[in-house]
């Protein structure tokens, strides 16, 4: 008798265990991303030759910084053709080269005076490796729209708190609480006019 209920409280628990890790995993952490732009890339050929990549990138913002500046993971879809091209030079099959290069931690900034509804996010000039050939990014900018979305706002309220030159360790702060995912508490809310603190 006290075998069966053991097995039982066991089973139950269990299931409470595997329900709880199901709940987990289907919550998704928040997101926000730049709007998907062409970005033309050189593709280094050889000693001095380079071939012009016309694809699309795309920005995934995973953490805010104290020197107003986002980090996160960049993405860089590929035409078919310049695949081709990379697997003739690098002698492997087309199958063998990703159609969406990504990389992660790359940092971008806010471009000078940039406001919503639409902020600017510029890139400093990269190198990313393409199945052992080299893609250079020049500087190049995407763009983050505004929504409803409240990491949309907290970048609405960041630019503008740059602009005014007034503190933003909140906005900051408040904006990776929601990237962690990690937040039940109520969406940050910023006065429109923030006083400026005295000098």
């Amino acid at each position: 008798m006290n075998t069966k209920i053991f097995s039982a409280m066991c089973l139950a628990l269990c299931l409470l265990a595997a329900s709880l890790t199901a709940a987990a995993q289907a919550k998704k952490k928040p997101e926000i991303s730049t709007a998907t732009k062409l970005v033309i890339t050189k593709l280094k050929v050889g000693e001095g030759d380079a071939y012009e990549v016309r694809g699309k990138a795309t920005f995934t913002v995973t953490a805010a910084n104290s020197d107003d500046s986002v980090a996160g993971t960049l993405s860089y879809t590929i035409p078919d053709d310049v695949r081709q091209k990379v697997a003739e030079l690098t002698h492997k099959p087309v199958a063998s080269i990703p159609a969406t290069v990504t990389s992660k931690d790359v940092v971008a900034t806010f471009q000078k005076a940039t406001a919503c509804p639409v902020v600017h996010l510029e890139f400093q000039p990269m190198d990313v490796d393409l199945a052992g050939v080299k893609d250079h990014f020049n500087r190049f900018v995407l763009d983050i729209n505004e929504t409803q979305q409240e990491l949309a706002q907290l970048f609405c309220v960041w630019t503008r708190q740059i602009n005014n030159g007034r503190a933003r360790r909140g906005v900051i702060a408040r904006m990776n609480v929601v990237l962690s995912g990690e937040d039940d508490k109520a969406p940050f809310d910023v006065p429109a006019e923030t006083p400026k603190k005295p000098d």
